[in-house]
């Protein structure tokens, strides 16, 4: 039995040993193709063990270092990825897909200034790199360079006809330009080139929100989702789509599903408190923009939200100390002069609240709010023909802007202009049935008519 026992032993322990030589027969580059496999198929830990091997085998390999720290970034540990490209790098100072892909962690950090200098040296080294191209034109859109953005797409496109994320990023400069046809092209081009592009399917779908359509908008949002279930911004801006749409409950449903997926989600946090500001929920508005700025201290459309917050809540110096910060972070940002000037007009100092609307209107001159709001303090300051002018052209760049048509008519009544006032309540009531004023002024301007011919 002691025999059988020691054979038994000996037997196994000699099958260790094939095993561990088998093992360790495993070259360098055979393990470095199984971590590239792994990486392909986002089994990142696998990756990961795969390319310690390879560097444990032979520190001097630079492409594992390149693809570890690949690996690190899809797992958001930033640091550690430019750690492995540091190393690439100085394994191989020539290495461009290095420089590219230490830069592209750095965008995820939001260090865009030394992004720019790794994917400029990566097209130094290599200027055919279409990826390089395509990674500065992503740091041109966070540096809102649109324009710049678009002709480095322009040229990976040239180099890879084939490069989907190009045409897709390509899209999304389009769209921040407002020139929404050539974005929709893109990502139709992105979509016909990788059919399960989900981000693709986001940004044609935040394009459609942009253009008002929103069911479309839905259409995309859903394909992405059905794509990429962890897919935070198609929830977050699905959720945008759901309030314009005045479905405030399944928006909170969307905000709140993009929160529980990535905590740390600035927009969502600051949208969902958008929908409880809308229902008068200012607590938990509150609450929600206080998140968001905390977790993004720079994020200008945040403070502007809060700020209008306090406007309703009538806490107006607080408003104002939003509004100054979001110029602070972003000094082009028309929306928030927009908000100080509202927060003056309360505060009943027109002048000022003017030439905020004047700030706005000038840096962005398709600002029909801003117009209209301008007008209606005017008419506060009882210089009419201004704000008939205003009127005029908030209706221009918003045709179914109802507000407008009711104060126009409005003006139009006290200076006795009663035909033009009558068709302005008639407009109004068109577009919006349940707004009882407008009846009201529309009688009383009929009354005031028919006393005018009789007299």
């Amino acid at each position: 039995m002691k025999t059988k026992a020691i054979l038994i032993l000996m037997v196994t322990l000699i099958g260790i040993c094939i095993f561990a030589l088998i093992v360790s027969n495993e070259t360098s580059e055979e393990w470095n193709e199984k971590g590239i496999s792994f990486v392909e198929s986002d089994e990142h830990e696998k990756a990961i063990d795969c390319f310690n091997k390879v560097i444990e085998q032979n520190p001097n390999f630079a492409e594992a270092y390149i693809y570890r720290g690949y690996t690190y970034n899809n797992l958001k540990q930033y640091e550690r990825a430019i750690e492995d490209f540091d190393e690439a790098i100085e394994l191989d100072p020539d290495f461009a897909m290095a420089f590219s892909n230490r830069g592209a962690a750095y965008i995820k950090l939001k260090q865009y200034e030394r992004a720019m200098e790794d994917f400029n040296k990566a097209i130094e080294l290599d200027p055919n790199y279409a990826e390089a191209f395509s990674n500065r034109g992503a740091a041109y859109i966070k540096l809102k360079q649109y324009e710049g953005a678009i002709e480095d797409f322009n040229k990976a496109i040239e180099l890879d006809p084939d490069f989907a994320m190009a045409f897709s990023n390509r899209g999304l400069s389009y769209d921040n330009l407002k020139q929404y046809e050539s974005a929709i092209e893109d990502f139709n081009k992105a979509i016909e080139l990788d059919p399960n592009y989900a981000e693709a399917f986001t940004n044609r779908g935040l394009t459609y929100n942009n253009l008002k359509q929103y069911e479309r908008a839905i259409e995309d949002f859903n394909e992405a989702i059905e794509l990429n279930p962890n897919d935070t911004k198609a929830y977050e801006t699905r959720g945008i789509a759901y309030l314009r749409l005045g479905l405030s409950e399944r928006a909170i449903e969307d905000f709140n599903k993009a929160i529980e997926l990535d905590p740390n989600y600035a927009k969502a946090y600051e949208a969902r408190g958008v929908v409880y500001a809308e229902l008068k929920k200012y607590e938990r508005a509150m609450k929600d923009f206080n998140k968001a700025i905390e977790l993004d201290p720079n994020c200008a459309m945040a403070y502007c939200n809060r700020a209008t917050a306090y406007i309703n809540l009538e806490q107006y110096e607080r408003a104002i100390e939003d509004s100054e910060k979001a110029i602070e972070h972003n000094p082009n940002y028309a929306i928030a002069y927009y908000t100080r000037g509202a927060t003056y007009v309360r505060l009943e100092q027109y002048e000022v609240a003017i030439e905020d609307f004047d700030k706005a209107i000038g840096l962005d001159p398709n600002y029909a709010e801003a117009y209209y709001t301008r007008g209606a303090t005017y008419a506060q300051l009882k210089q009419y023909e201004r704000a008939i002018e205003d009127f005029d052209n908030a209706i221009r760049l918003n045709s179914n802007f109802a507000m407008a048509y009711y104060n126009r008519g409005y003006i139009y009544e006290l200076t006795e202009q009663y035909e033009r006032a009558i068709e302005d309540f008639n407009k109004t009531l068109e577009l919006n049935p349940n707004y009882t004023e407008a009846y009201d002024h529309q009688e009383l301007a009929l009354s005031k008519l028919k006393e005018q011919r009789t007299s």
